[in-house]
């Protein structure tokens, strides 16, 4: 049964290595151990043709297909790698890629979704001169290596496309920059497109695609927001307010104004802020969406457990909504006792979670006592 699940799943057309990427990558070579049998003909060792069924390794299968990373052959070792603490059952992401809609043509609609909302946060039209012609050299999507695996599931879903270290600097970059990659992506995010309006208008002019305005009122659950949120987008805590916030921030145009989240996480509504800052001798103007209140919370927990973000730090941050409601009263409970130490540890280890400078928080001073600074330490 196990077997016939595997063949069913590969030759439905589901990607064999779009895996859990929270509980680390696993190929589904696990359940692919079998053999298949390929009709009706074979070659022999002389090249003659005989008919007959002729078995075929799966190994060799998966071998031959192109790897999701930067086109290196897949070693016949197959990675195993089921986390330890999950081993027991399926993780939450694996009920997620379960339910999700998977097309057997390439990635569901819900990926460009998100990948529209991944560029208007982080990505580029890299568009120059050329002999006196415009012309559209890359698409670039920028993010921090921490959060590296985003790009590695773009590549995953799209099978093409490049990712490239920044020099010097924390970042990382999925770059596709042939014209037929970059007209499929043009042509899948046309009409979700809301803000980096400008070079993607232009890059339709290039690829010859007439251009579709989107909706600038995302509706109710759009992946957008999710994809906004992974690249320019923020999961911090409210220590005065005594909650967990969720923000995403766009560069300040006319498109960028006439966008509107009121309606994306039903039961939840942002503060709209616009705001400006130096950057070297740059001045830079940004619109901050905030949902900051603490009926906001459960809202925004619900739809990113149905809109989780690639990146792992910020899904773990807004994982912790719900469990984090139920002890926010032990707060206000005096100092040392077994109440305030539970709030103390919980806010102590959401704010280090991949986060190498906790300590320089302000708030952290105020939950940690000589007996918790030893523990924290120890760790």
């Amino acid at each position: 049964q196990t077997g016939q699940k595997g063949w069913q799943l590969a030759s439905g057309g589901v990607n064999p290595s779009a895996i859990d990427y929270m509980t680390e990558t696993m190929y589904t070579a696990c359940c692919l151990t079998f053999t298949v049998y390929k009709s009706p003909v074979r070659t022999t060792p002389t090249g003659s043709n005989t008919q007959g069924n002729t078995p075929m390794d799966v190994s060799t299968w998966l071998c031959n297909k192109d790897s999701e990373n930067n086109n290196n052959a897949t070693s016949t070792s197959f990675v195993y790698t089921i986390s330890r603490k999950r081993s027991s059952g399926f993780s939450e992401t694996m009920r997620q890629l379960s339910n999700s809609s998977v097309s057997s043509n390439g990635p569901s609609e819900d990926f460009f979704k998100r990948l529209a909302g991944i560029t208007d946060g982080g990505g580029n039209f890299d568009i120059r001169n050329t002999n006196g012609e415009r012309v559209l050299r890359a698409i670039r999507m920028k993010t921090h290596n921490r959060d590296m695996r985003m790009l590695t599931h773009m590549q995953n879903q799209t099978h093409f496309g490049r990712i490239h270290a920044v020099r010097n600097k924390p970042y990382s970059q999925y770059i596709v920059s042939t014209y037929p990659e970059m007209r499929y992506l043009i042509t899948k995010t046309n009409g979700t497109m809301r803000t980096r309006i400008k070079g993607f208008k232009e890059s339709c002019d290039y690829v010859n695609i007439q251009f579709k305005e989107a909706d600038y009122e995302i509706p109710a659950n759009d992946p957008y927001t999710a994809g906004t949120v992974d690249t320019d987008g923020s999961i911090t805590f409210n220590y005065n307010g005594n909650r967990i916030e969720c923000s995403t921030e766009f560069r300040t145009n006319e498109y960028s104004k006439r966008t509107c989240l009121d309606y994306v996480i039903p039961g939840a509504k942002p503060y709209m802020t616009e705001r400006s800052h130096r950057s070297g001798r740059v001045e830079k103007h940004s619109i901050t969406f905030k949902f900051q209140s603490v009926q906001n919370m459960m809202p925004i927990y619900e739809y990113f457990m149905a809109n989780r973000t690639y990146s792992d730090m910020k899904f773990y941050r807004v994982s912790k909504m719900k469990p984090f409601i139920e002890i926010r009263k032990y707060k206000t409970t005096p100092g040392g006792s077994p109440e305030n130490r539970v709030y103390a540890r919980f806010t102590l280890d959401w704010i280090r979670y991949q986060n190498p400078q906790w300590t320089k928080v302000a708030w952290t001073s105020k939950v940690l006592d000589k007996d918790m600074v030893q523990e924290f330490n120890e760790k």
